[in-house]
């Protein structure tokens, strides 16, 4: 609303009326007067942009984990249903084709993998090289005194052994601090071409789960003169003890040693394992080490679901949590002009009541399609943040009066 004055400028009454009230309030020491949520978001609005991508981020991190952990354990129960455990893999029976079948047996690989520079023979799935260099790394760091900080940054330069390469032209001082342009050796992964549990044929997505590591310590001397070895370690360096930039170490390990025993989880295809797709679009590809029962396996295929799905509902919460501390003062100040919500509100904890909540109701949605029941029980639980913000407010009669009053 507008009004002129005399030289005929516009000016708006309630902008004026606004400031007058909370100027007197302020000078009669009565209660002060909030302001506007459209104010709030033009003194707070980057915070305010932020903090609306962070809570949009949150909801479909929280949303997709419920549902990929519902597909996940609908999947895992599927297979469950629709497995065949074969008794004896060294036989492959007519009526296990394109069937879903459970085996354990002793690996076992038809030409082992080597590594002729270095005297290494693993007869093994997989065969890991490891390469490091011998680098100057930049270290960046500020001096402080006390709470004051200065504007000067300090540099230091020391040298370790890397997996990557580290472009010195980066650093703040070149001069004497120079690495290599490209690390000659590479890491790799070796995999073996044919694996078998008895007469039956590890697919290649299969053999890919073999990721168990151990290293190999060896101490087998090298034929070539210019490798070095220790510690199961070898080096391409003139001096181990006293390495210098540019030199290498290389390490090996394996995975899916011949003659362990595993345990397998797949799709029969003409003799060959590959991945079982069930009916929500999941793969099912399962493979442990020991000797391990059907029951155990998918028990502990139930675990890894479990357990990372809560890590994924954490990361969520806090991404819901930094979001609802970037709107902390929009919501405030949403609160303080509703007599409503002063009621039910504490408004000191409204970030982690707002992010709890909104959790839980993203939680409960997602689930609403696979478990309904479940799904309506965490929708409903959204309220619990609130309940309990009320009684943390009850014990504060007195503030929450005031914010009554506004």
């Amino acid at each position: 609303m507008y009004r002129t004055n005399q030289n005929g400028q516009p000016q708006r009454l309630h902008t004026e009326r606004a400031h007058r009230n909370r100027s007197n309030g302020r000078q009669l020491g009565l209660v002060h007067v909030p302001m506007s949520v459209s104010e709030q978001f033009k003194e707070s609005w980057l915070t305010a942009i932020i903090g609306s991508i962070l809570f949009a981020v949150g909801m479909c991190l929280l949303f997709w984990n419920e549902g990929h952990a519902a597909k996940v354990a609908h999947s895992l129960d599927e297979a469950l249903r629709n497995v065949a455990v074969l008794s004896n893999p060294m036989k492959i029976l007519p009526e296990h084709e394109g069937r879903l079948v459970h085996f354990t047996g002793y690996i076992s690989v038809s030409e082992p993998l080597t590594e002729p520079d270095y005297g290494v023979v693993m007869a093994s799935v997989k065969l890991k090289r490891r390469v490091q260099m011998y680098q100057w790394i930049e270290i960046e760091e500020e001096r402080s005194f006390g709470e004051a900080t200065e504007d000067k940054k300090h540099y230091y330069y020391s040298t370790e052994w890397k997996d990557k390469l580290i472009d010195s032209d980066q650093f703040y001082i070149r001069t004497g601090h120079h690495n290599p342009k490209n690390i000659p050796i590479k890491s790799q992964v070796q995999i073996a071409d044919e694996v078998k549990i008895g007469a039956i044929t590890l697919g290649t997505e299969l053999k890919k789960k073999f990721n168990d590591f151990v290293e190999i310590t060896s101490d087998e001397r090298p034929e070539r003169r210019d490798i070095k070895m220790h510690s199961g370690l070898y080096y391409h360096s003139a001096d181990l003890w006293n390495p210098q930039v540019g030199d290498i170490r290389i390490q090996f390990s394996y995975a899916g040693k011949a003659d362990d025993i595993y345990s397998i989880v797949g799709l029969m295809i003409h003799g060959t394992i590959v991945p079982y797709i069930t009916s929500r679009g999941e793969e099912v590809l399962l493979q442990r080490k020991h000797k391990l029962s059907v029951d155990q396996m998918f028990h502990m295929e139930h675990v890894h679901n479990y357990w990372r799905t809560w890590t994924n509902r954490g990361l969520g919460w806090l991404v819901m949590f930094l979001a609802a501390t970037c709107l902390a003062n929009i919501l405030r100040t949403l609160i303080l002009n509703s007599t409503f919500l002063c009621g039910i509100i504490a408004i000191e904890s409204v970030t982690m009541s707002v992010s709890m909540s909104i959790s839980l109701l993203v939680i409960g949605f997602a689930w609403v399609w696979y478990r309904p029941f479940i799904g309506l029980c965490l929708a409903l639980s959204s309220i619990l943040p609130f309940i309990y913000s009320t009684l943390i407010s009850t014990s504060q009669p007195q503030q929450r009066d005031d914010y009554r009053r506004l």
